[in-house]
């Protein structure tokens, strides 16, 4: 405490800290979100794909809620050890070749965003204003002494990764991957060898992640990483295939192939996935296509594929394939777009509340089976008349019989279910 600042102020500027790292722990999912979309904005090298901001996003929330509880508890701030997720993360970067300086950059947008958060909720508490300025001075020392020193750990982390890494074979196989992935002309066979996998056979792509578990509202922190191998290993002996190529996309994301001689049946294939899938992962998959270009155009598919399912605003299964998803995925590249399909197509059914959802849900039943009404109400487990009712309510609601421009109704209506956020 600086000895000009009166006894009475300092403790109600201290109250106010308070106050407001009870806020922070509240609120640490909006604030998370607020310090990524920063990250986003300001550091390139952050990516913007759904898996990885959800890995972004979870790693944030990990360090601010170890930040401001260490500081309730009287920790030293500059001492506070990052927290598994982002320890995972800065690996991640140092095995993908990203230079330090950007881990520096995230540091400095993150330190000045995570300060603009203090600032916003201290303003809002109504304080005096000599009280206000020496809670916002606190507030930016203690910014800045975590910033600093999660720095100076993340950078020793890095640097020892990047010794690590230097010719092992997880490194090896990382630039096997990256060069199949890059388009440049390679020699496929030295990859082949390289990687110990055979790129000229035909390859199902899988993108496996973990819906993590929260424990006392912070997510789990055991690497799933040898999961993610032992359940791709698990489906390329279900198929009779050699071993598969995993590589780690980040700390709950792996990327994976599967090298076949023919094409799987696609039976066998989801049978495969769904037996070696436990419970708290989720498997996405491209379909199976030949050779090096194969490689890449599976990735892309399965990777598409995970992208929709965890925007899905709905349950869902946990092995999805990118033939399920397709038609929303090609029609949702433009997000804006696509937003404007749904309301030209549904009109008012696409409007929140359970009543259009409903509405909606019966519709979307109502023409997988052709329009049967008995098919539909078994299906949904009410009676005909009642799915009359709501097919008569959902067409008074988008102006038009069902069956005029249907594939447009059916495109809309699985677009409306993954853009739930943006109807809210």
């Amino acid at each position: 405490m600086s000895p000009s600042v009166p006894l009475a102020t300092q403790a109600a500027a201290d109250r106010a800290l308070v106050a407001v790292a009870g806020q922070l722990l509240d609120d640490a999912d909006a604030v998370a979100a607020v310090l990524v979309e920063a990250l986003l904005r300001e550091v390139p090298e952050v990516s913007g794909d759904p898996l990885s901001t959800e890995e972004t996003r979870r790693s944030v929330r990990a360090a601010l809620v170890l930040l401001v509880g260490a500081w309730r508890r009287g920790a030293p701030p500059e001492r506070v050890a990052p927290p598994p997720e982002v320890q995972f993360q800065i690996g991640v970067m140092a095995r993908d070749g990203i230079p330090i300086g950007a881990l520096l950059r995230i540091g400095q947008v993150a330190h000045g965003a995570f300060a603009d958060v203090w600032d916003e909720r201290l303003a809002g508490l109504g304080l005096r204003a000599e009280v206000l300025a020496v809670a916002m001075r606190r507030a930016h020392q203690l910014t800045f002494q975590w910033f600093t020193g999660l720095t100076r750990q993340l950078s020793a982390v890095y640097e020892a990764e990047r010794e690590r890494l230097a010719r092992t074979p997880e490194r090896v196989r990382r630039e096997a991957v990256d060069a199949a992935l890059s388009g440049r002309t390679v020699d496929v066979d030295a990859l082949s060898r390289t990687a110990a996998y055979e790129f000229r056979r035909r390859h199902v792509g899988l993108v496996l992640w973990r819906d993590a578990p929260v424990l006392d509202g912070v997510p789990a922190v055991a690497d799933p990483q040898p999961i993610f191998a032992g359940v791709s290993r698990a489906v390329a002996d279900a198929l009779g295939a050699a071993p598969p190529l995993v590589v780690a996309a980040a700390s709950g994301v792996a990327w994976a192939w599967i090298a076949l001689r023919d094409d799987p049946d696609p039976a066998e294939l989801r049978d495969a996935l769904e037996v070696a899938c436990p419970p708290e992962l989720s498997i996405a998959h491209g379909d199976p296509a030949p050779g090096l270009p194969g490689f890449r155009a599976t990735h892309e598919d399965a990777l598409a594929a995970a992208g929709i399912a965890m925007g899905s605003a709905t349950p869902r299964d946990r092995v999805v394939s990118f033939a399920a998803v397709e038609l929303v995925a090609l029609a949702g590249g433009d997000r804006a777009r696509a937003r404007r399909f749904v309301a030209r197509h549904l009109g008012p059914l696409a409007a929140a509340g359970a009543e259009p959802a409903r509405l909606r849900a019966t519709v979307r039943v109502h023409l997988q089976e052709h329009e049967h009404r008995g098919a539909t109400a078994a299906r949904l487990g009410v009676h005909p008349n009642t799915v009359s009712n709501r097919v008569r309510a959902a067409e008074e609601l988008i102006g038009r019989p069902l069956r005029e421009r249907s594939l447009e109704l059916r495109v809309a209506l699985e677009l409306r279910e993954q853009l739930d956020a943006d109807f809210g």
